[in-house]
């Protein structure tokens, strides 16, 4: 038999108590928003500042004749060294945005437009291995202006993949996941470290290589390991429907603006075409080169082919090292070279005084 004193205050008003999973998932709710709002004091991550930055300069800086355009890889490709093949008719800059795919070249390159600061030839040479991942989430979440990330809603991105890097952009902790899990898991903190770095701006002309880059020392060994590859160096390359969807809206947006396109391919390390299947692993890589240069008439390919280069010339799997990129542009600005003798651009002259 109950008792009054056996009776919660609660119950004897006849209110039920909150049931205790509902409590958990309101501790849930607030300690996440505890953190979101703790970590809204840290500043953006060093690459997303960096990256941040250099689209804005490349809005407001005097454009060159010849433009590059790719990621992290395509950094390495020095402009002045270019420069030196094709002459002094010609002004070129490296505006390679490390840390992203294909897709942003057409936001990239529409900004310019919007801006008067569009270059008249560009060099397109992204890693032929970054097709099969466009970044949404990073793009949507770390780059795309309000009338960016909803213009791809109209382009058929997926509602649920859009809804995702949406809310990257205000989550702290889903932009950089990747980061604080490798801290957790491997404790590589290299993102807090560099928080506090100074942002690096594009390479153009103005910054001149030095003279340790102008003639590197040859390496005497490699860092490369077949065991300590990337996944996705390993495997055939893919191409994202997104990436070939803004690369045809990059190649449109450029002939509409009597913007040529040169279609450079990097090279990969020895190591990796050592693997086996070489030609099957790139061979979708070739497929996009045809296709796209089947599709616009303003699309023309200085190398077809995935070259390569010894394992020696590379300081990661991903990235060539001096030596290699001394290398590799030599051999690009030969090809650049031989192809503006029989495809001069008109009035270089009078764009380049423009251009100072």
């Amino acid at each position: 038999m109950e008792t009054s004193s056996s009776i919660l205050p609660s119950e004897a008003r006849g209110v039920r108590p909150p049931p205790q999973r509902l409590t958990a998932v309101w501790l849930f709710i607030l300690g996440v928003l505890g953190i979101e709002t703790a970590l809204r004091v840290l500043p953006e991550g060093f690459m997303t500042r960096t990256v941040q930055h250099r689209a804005e300069e490349i809005r407001y800086l005097p454009p060159a004749d010849i433009q590059l355009m790719g990621d992290s890889a395509t950094s390495a490709i020095r402009a002045a060294l270019l420069e030196h093949f094709i002459g002094p008719d010609y002004q070129v800059s490296n505006y390679a945005l490390p840390g992203t795919s294909p897709l942003f070249n057409y936001f990239v390159l529409r900004r310019q437009l919007e801006a008067n600061k569009a270059p008249r030839l560009i060099v397109l040479a992204p890693h032929p291995f970054v097709w099969g991942d466009p970044l949404l989430d990073r793009f949507l979440g770390r780059f795309a202006t309000p009338r960016e990330s909803l213009e791809m809603l109209g382009d058929g991105v997926k509602l649920s993949e859009w809804l995702y890097g949406t809310l990257c952009r205000f989550s702290y902790t889903l932009r950089y996941r990747e980061e604080f899990y490798k801290a957790l898991t491997a404790g590589d903190v290299t993102f807090f470290r560099r928080l506090a770095s100074p942002i690096t701006s594009v390479q153009n002309t103005r910054a001149k290589i030095t003279e340790a880059e102008s003639s590197p020392s040859p390496p005497l060994g490699s860092v490369l390991a077949a065991h300590q590859l990337p996944p996705l160096l390993t495997r055939p390359i893919k191409v994202h429907p997104y990436n070939e969807l803004y690369l045809d809206k990059f190649c449109t947006l450029a002939a509409a603006h009597g913007i040529q396109i040169l279609w450079l391919s990097l090279p990969l390390p020895e190591l990796i075409v050592r693997q086996g299947d070489g030609d099957q692993r790139t061979a979708a890589y070739a497929d996009l080169i045809a296709r796209v240069k089947a599709r616009h008439k303003n699309v023309a390919v200085l190398s077809e082919a995935v070259p390569t280069l010894p394992d020696s010339h590379y300081l990661d799997a991903w990235h060539m090292n001096a030596y290699g990129a001394w290398v590799f542009t030599h051999q690009a600005g030969e090809q650049l070279a031989n192809w503006l003798a029989a495809h001069p651009l008109p009035a270089a002259g009078s764009s380049r005084q423009a251009a100072r």
